[in-house]
């Protein structure tokens, strides 16, 4: 059994339980066949599980019967019958319309839309027109996939915990479900888009003209009754149409980063705007850093963080200039993270608070400013030091603190730095350490 897959499953159900322990709690154990699909599943084998997937969906006595369409769903993704999947979905919503295993379907429907290049389904999801009314159900195609389309399963992006969370799939008596999902990504936008052509146009991944946004909605086997998708549908989508027709996305991703009330979906927003590559988005997530609420503006900093560029750096500075002390703290760590030494210096010479202070110098060693610490030690208060020691210390500056050593006439901080080089270990830090030790 792959094990990767039974990791997943773990990590899923893991946050599904987190997510909803009540319901988790209630449900029905698994039966037999439930529990052999699942077994199927996590090998992979995709074809069988299946076949034991449909019988259970259509057994009357079946206990979970939501779960077993939700997980035939899946194979059937898996398998590249994007339709058949479909059609599950449809079923799924249209027999139990308040199961928990709606929302992951609902997601799975997204990510399929996105290998169908169904930007009217996408957009009709990430912003549903103030009057929706779906069109009468139309059958959709048990049709396989294009050869040339690879079935890479969704993978969730690396995304920090805060900010992205792996889809919310409830948790069963078996840890093995394996699937995650591209994580559903938040909320709607609010200025309606420009109605243009109701037919949507298809056109190859990564063109960057925006498509007209369509005013009829899709068939219901994609958009079921009285549809009204939550807010990480919604972000889910606008991630999906963002290579499309990023023109239109960010603003709107922008406008549920900067307004909206759950700080976990603007979040979520700014992780997308943050995985475009897009100037304008670079230039939003910089805004949001600046004038968001302080846990959305705490996530902008750390996706600031790891931009690639050179002015990333003044921009984290001047997001430090504006922040309170726990947008701060994320700045220096975001500077660490990036080696920016030159900014370090600047806040550590700076800064007033004592705490923030010693952070950005303890992260400055981190980021391996050796020369910056020895010269900021020259100059340091007696409270400094220490903190500059830890930092030399991270840095594994052995020769810096050495000549420190020689130099320091407080007993107390020179017996700290001996301990650090005897920590260190290195051949010269251990010479240093048994001389000084001779020659007491």
């Amino acid at each position: 059994m792959n094990i990767s897959n039974r990791f997943a499953a773990a990590a899923l159900c893991g946050l599904a339980l987190l997510a909803n322990p009540a319901t988790a709690a209630m449900t029905e154990p698994d039966s037999q066949r439930l529990e052999q699909a699942k077994d199927f599943i996590a090998d992979e084998q995709w074809v069988r599980a299946i076949e034991v997937l449909r019988g259970a969906a259509a057994d009357a006595k079946e206990r979970n019967k939501d779960e077993a369409l939700f997980w035939l769903a899946h194979s059937l993704h898996q398998a590249r019958d994007l339709g058949g999947a479909v059609e599950t979905i449809s079923e799924l919503e249209r027999k139990f319309p308040a199961s928990r295993w709606v929302k992951p379907a609902r997601s799975l429907r997204v990510e399929i839309a996105q290998k169908l290049r169904r930007d009217d389904v996408l957009w009709w999801t990430a912003r549903p027109p103030a009057s929706s009314t779906p069109v009468a159900a139309q059958p959709f195609p048990a049709a396989r996939a294009p050869r040339a389309m690879t079935p890479a399963a969704p993978v969730v992006p690396p995304a920090p915990a805060d900010a992205v969370t792996a889809l919310p799939a409830p948790a069963t008596t078996t840890s093995r479900p394996p699937a995650v999902f591209r994580t559903p990504l938040p909320t709607p936008p609010s200025a309606e888009p420009p109605a243009a052509s109701t037919t949507p146009r298809v056109r190859p991944m990564g063109f960057s003209t925006p498509t007209p946004v369509p005013t009829t909605a899709p068939p219901m086997m994609w958009i079921p009754q009285n549809w009204d998708p939550d807010t990480d549908l919604r972000i889910q989508a606008l991630g999906s149409l963002m290579r499309s027709d990023s023109a239109r996305v960010i603003p709107m991703l922008k406008e549920i980063a900067l307004e909206s009330a759950n700080p976990q979906e603007a979040s979520r927003a700014v992780f997308v705007l943050a995985q475009s590559g897009h100037a304008d988005a670079h230039s939003t997530v910089v805004e949001v850093a600046m004038r968001g609420a302080e846990p959305v503006r705490v996530a902008a900093v750390r996706e600031l963080g790891r931009f690639g560029g050179a002015r990333v750096s003044d921009e984290l500075l001047q997001v430090y200039s504006t922040g309170n002390v726990r947008v701060k703290y994320q700045v220096v760590n975001s500077l660490g993270e990036r080696a920016a030494t030159v900014a370090l210096m600047r806040i550590a010479e700076s800064e007033a608070d004592q705490h923030l202070r010693d952070t950005a110098i303890v992260t400055l060693g981190q980021a391996g400013g050796r020369e910056q610490l020895q010269r900021l030690y020259l100059r340091a208060s007696a409270a400094s030091k220490r903190p500059i020691i830890a930092g030399l210390f991270n840095a594994r500056a052995e020769n810096e603190l050495i000549q420190i050593a020689e130099r320091e006439t407080d007993r107390a901080i020179r017996a700290d730095i001996l301990r650090r080089l005897r920590l260190l270990g290195t051949p010269k830090a251990k010479a240093y350490v048994e001389k000084a030790q001779t020659s007491r």
